[in-house]
């Protein structure tokens, strides 16, 4: 299976990225998410990611297949181990999961479309709507697929551009899944970057950091204290 070329991570190995590319491609992002995301409903997207996931619990879906191919020597896990993992993660995203996560952390499962009440708040005559930052950057683990996954179903979900920078090497199963959601919605996938570089490229990473309005990362203590 040969992927188009979506991504920064995509390019050839022997392509170099500069600081004027990242900071064109997170300009890019927030466009994109301002013509394609920012007012889509929360059901439309919940559908939308419900059938990315349906996708990857089927054996013979082609994304699913090449993340079990080249999944072992990418992160060091077995085949059986990343199967599991990937049917725990997907199994997970329905319509009831998400309208129940919503509930739990909003409040109300429409909180992102609307000003809404609450049962507590009906009483006191109080509503509220919830809005997420324009574009979130996620700095990813480097062998730990199953956060960077549900971070970035997430970004979605709260209608927030992405950035997923990965360490080199590293971005096998984020980047299958950003194609997988631009197969099913081609306007949403052009709401994500996924890029691969070495941790510690100070102009990249400023570019980076210039343009985001939230960064997210996973990594060890060391790895949080530098990029805070």
């Amino acid at each position: 299976m040969n992927l188009p070329n979506y991504f920064l991570a995509d390019l050839p190995p022997e392509a170099t990225l500069g600081a004027g590319m990242i900071g064109e491609a997170c300009q890019t992002l927030k466009r994109n998410r301002e013509r394609y995301l920012a007012n889509r409903s929360t059901h439309s997207l919940v559908t939308a990611m419900g059938d990315v996931a349906r996708n990857w619990l089927e054996p013979e879906y082609p994304f699913r297949k090449l993340a079990l191919q080249q999944g072992p020597a990418a992160t060091g896990f077995s085949h059986a181990t990343l199967a599991r993992g990937l049917d725990s993660l997907f199994k997970q995203l329905t319509q009831e999961h998400f309208h129940a996560l919503l509930e739990q952390d909003l409040g109300h499962a429409h909180r992102l479309d609307k000003m809404v009440s609450a049962e507590a708040e009906r009483k006191s005559k109080r509503a509220s709507l919830a809005s997420a930052p324009e574009l979130l950057v996620h700095i990813a683990a480097g062998n730990l697929p199953n956060p960077t996954l549900t971070a970035m179903v997430l970004g979605v979900l709260v209608r927030s551009a992405q950035f997923v920078k990965c360490a080199s090497g590293t971005s096998l199963l984020p980047r299958l899944f950003a194609h997988s959601l631009y197969e099913v919605e081609p306007k949403l996938g052009a709401c994500i970057e996924v890029a691969e570089w070495r941790g510690g490229n100070a102009d990249l990473e400023k570019a980076l950091f210039d343009e985001a309005d939230c960064v997210t990362a996973t990594g060890s203590d060391e790895t949080l204290a530098a990029i805070r």
